[in-house]
């Protein structure tokens, strides 16, 4: 089994690869102490109505806002929590809202990684109940029950990690997986 350590910048790193882990964004929900009015996102924030639903596009950062029928709002491409908040407070302010009492819920993130290390697709599908290859993308498909997740792994060592909102957790199905793979011989 190769060595790891980790390196000044928190990523594990393994003998003949280093593992790399980064959030690309993040779904979030935020409702407010009374819900938006769909008429004035429209008028005020230069929303465009989708169905039930209003979608507000917010430049910087960059980021779109999915107004639902409740009045409460999806926001879409942000990575931090903390940037997110800043941005629906700014939209709240645009519609004369208050942001007091402001509720926020993390949703999945979309984490991309890179294992460091080539993978034998074939060989890790042939040897995993658990992984199965997708012939569409050309990446094997992960289920990770352990870690309520799913990997998808190109044979390059890169992939994503879906339907997961924690990182360190994510980042705990991708070790698990390198090493299971490491041990069948399943890496380059």
């Amino acid at each position: 089994m190769a060595g790891r350590g980790n390196d000044a910048e928190g990523g594990l790193i393994m003998e003949e690869g280093r593992i790399v882990i980064d959030v690309e964004t993040q779904t979030f929900r935020f409702t407010p102490s009374s819900p938006i009015n769909h008429q004035e996102a429209v008028t005020l924030a230069g929303g465009s109505v989708s169905g039930p639903y209003v979608v507000v596009s917010h430049e910087q950062p960059r980021a779109t806002f999915v107004i639902e029928p409740s009045g409460s709002v999806l926001v879409h491409g942000i990575a931090r929590g903390e940037v997110a908040r800043l941005a629906i407070q700014e939209l709240l302010l645009t519609l004369g809202m208050s942001e007091e009492n402001l509720r926020m819920e993390l949703g999945d993130m979309l984490i991309r990684f890179s294992i460091g290390r080539a993978v034998l697709l074939d060989l890790a599908a042939a040897r995993f109940a658990d992984i199965e290859m997708d012939d569409r993308l050309g990446a094997l498909r992960i289920t990770a029950t352990l870690h309520n997740s799913q990997l998808l792994m190109f044979n390059n060592g890169q992939g994503v990690v879906l339907g997961q909102s924690s990182k360190k957790i994510a980042e705990m199905a991708v070790r698990h997986w390198a090493d299971l793979l490491e041990e069948e011989g399943a890496l380059a």
